[in-house]
């Protein structure tokens, strides 16, 4: 778990409480900037999004006059990162406005993400009450000037410390130890020339696995006997070696899939929060699934596959918060990218499949969450036999086909994360109508042809050549 600090800085030093009622009429305690301290650095937004230690604030601006804790949380920080991606491009210099999108209510989006609760309303109403007088009104400008040089103040003193641009979900190789060469970051965003360059599935993960800060976690909120820890400890230094260390023994394992059942057993009865459990699934998956000699998985890797398309094939899934849609999203990924994984997750296609199209509906497309959506759908059409099920190939190709619509469609240019989405469903799609050439007359059927030609023009200086080659298969 995390605590949550709101830090809460008078811009003036005092000032404004000892001259406000000769110049305002009025009383006002401070002009208030806030800050949240969480995962050992202070966010603020100041000239765009900023991460800063704590100490270079103090620096700059002296001690908090208020420190507010607010709780403690277990997003993960992945998740938080995905979130300040997701509310990055409304928090940049140019849409500063004093009264409206202040650093004030940029904390308060941030808390109630985390905790969900709001920062004290009267920090929020503050700008809107000084303003409201005639004399507040001419000190706006100075206002907004104190503000605006609070970011460049502080990196003077620490040599700059934004907050960096925010990549999506990255789709990486394992350790060279753990898993075959899969592509990498940087290697799935080169626009490949044809549909056979699309050969091996999207593995959501990161070399360094965080699985130390996972661990910790899980064994501090969870109950884990001494036997399952020391192998989960075994596993959490087999994923972070450098080279390949000795073999993992046999017995391990065995012993990681029902402690996994347990862990998940347990967030489902007390109601806490999955993010971490579901976070060292993904661990096992990736690091004991993923290796070319990976044997059959236990049954109780079975379970724990089925308790996980529990979780996403039920209402109140559709209500999760985004960064805990991106973690079940990303696990789901993972698992249709191992074969062993992928067997047990397949047969579960119908109950899963609306979790993932739903993603476009309940957040706007370009968030991080339709990447990590569309390389479920990209590993599925690669690591399942698609021609078993008739309905589940309607699933995939009408899902594909209203999805890939919505890009189409729209008024503005696609992003670049867009764009890795589209290229994931049109490669999906391709590899779909290759395996199932009696596929092709369904995705006739639902007008794929009118939307991947409208599409094209969209995507002509990267995707084109993909998009026409699957539109000829049609």
């Amino acid at each position: 778990m995390y605590e949550v600090v709101l830090h809460v800085y008078d811009l003036t030093r005092g000032m404004a409480r000892q001259m406000s009622p000769a110049l305002l009429g009025r009383q006002i305690e401070g002009v208030w900037h806030t800050g949240v301290f969480v995962y050992e650095k202070e966010y603020f937004f100041g000239g765009g999004i900023q991460a800063i230690p704590p100490e270079y604030v103090v620096e700059t601006y002296g001690s908090p006059v208020q420190v507010l804790r607010l709780g403690t949380t277990q997003v993960p920080h992945e998740a938080f990162m995905a979130f300040l991606q997701d509310v990055s491009p409304r928090f940049t210099a140019a849409s500063y406005n004093l009264l409206t999108n202040n650093c004030n209510n940029f904390s308060n989006e941030v808390v109630n993400f985390l905790v969900g609760t709001s920062i004290p309303q009267h920090i929020l109403d503050l700008p809107n009450e000084v303003l409201s007088t005639p004399m507040g009104a001419m000190f706006r400008p100075m206002i907004e000037q104190m503000q605006a040089n609070m970011a460049v103040n502080v990196q003077s003193h620490c040599g700059g410390n934004p907050l960096p641009s925010f990549p999506a979900p990255s789709f990486l190789t394992a350790p060279s130890h753990v898993a075959a060469r899969q592509p990498t970051a940087a290697a799935a965003t080169v626009v490949p020339k044809s549909l056979d360059s699309y050969t091996r599935p999207l593995i959501c993960g990161d070399p360094a696995l965080h699985v130390d800060r996972i661990l910790s976690h899980v064994s501090a909120v969870h109950s884990l006997s001494s036997e399952d820890l020391a192998a989960f400890q075994r596993l959490a230094a087999y994923a972070k070696a450098t080279s390949p260390p000795s073999p993992l023994p046999d017995d391990d394992r065995s012993m990681w899939w029902p402690a996994l059942l347990r862990l998940l057993r347990q967030t489902t009865s007390n109601n806490s929060h999955p993010f971490m459990a579901l976070c060292l699934v993904r661990v096992v998956v990736l690091v004991a699934e993923v290796a070319p000699a990976a044997t059959p998985p236990p049954p109780d890797a079975a379970s724990v596959v089925a308790l996980l398309v529990d979780h996403v094939d039920q209402p109140s899934a559709e209500t999760f918060s985004s960064a805990l849609r991106i973690v079940y999203l990303s696990l789901l990924a993972t698992i249709l990218a191992t074969p062993s994984a992928a067997a047990l997750l397949a047969p579960h296609a119908l109950r899963f499949l609306p979790f993932v199209w739903s993603t476009w509906h309940r957040l706007p497309r370009s968030h991080p969450a339709a990447a990590v959506a569309s390389a479920i759908v990209f590993n599925f059409a690669q690591t399942v036999d698609l021609a078993l099920d008739w309905t589940v190939q309607f699933t995939v190709v009408g899902g594909v086909a209203e999805t890939l619509d919505m890009y189409a469609t729209s008024s503005v240019e696609l992003s670049t994360h867009d764009q890795e989405a589209v290229e994931r469903l049109v490669a999906a799609l391709g590899r779909l109508l290759r395996q199932v050439p009696s596929a092709r007359a369904l995705a006739v059927e639902v007008g794929l042809v009118h939307v991947l030609t409208r599409l094209k023009p969209k995507v002509a200086a990267t995707h084109g050549a993909l998009t026409a080659q699957v539109l000829g298969l049609i």
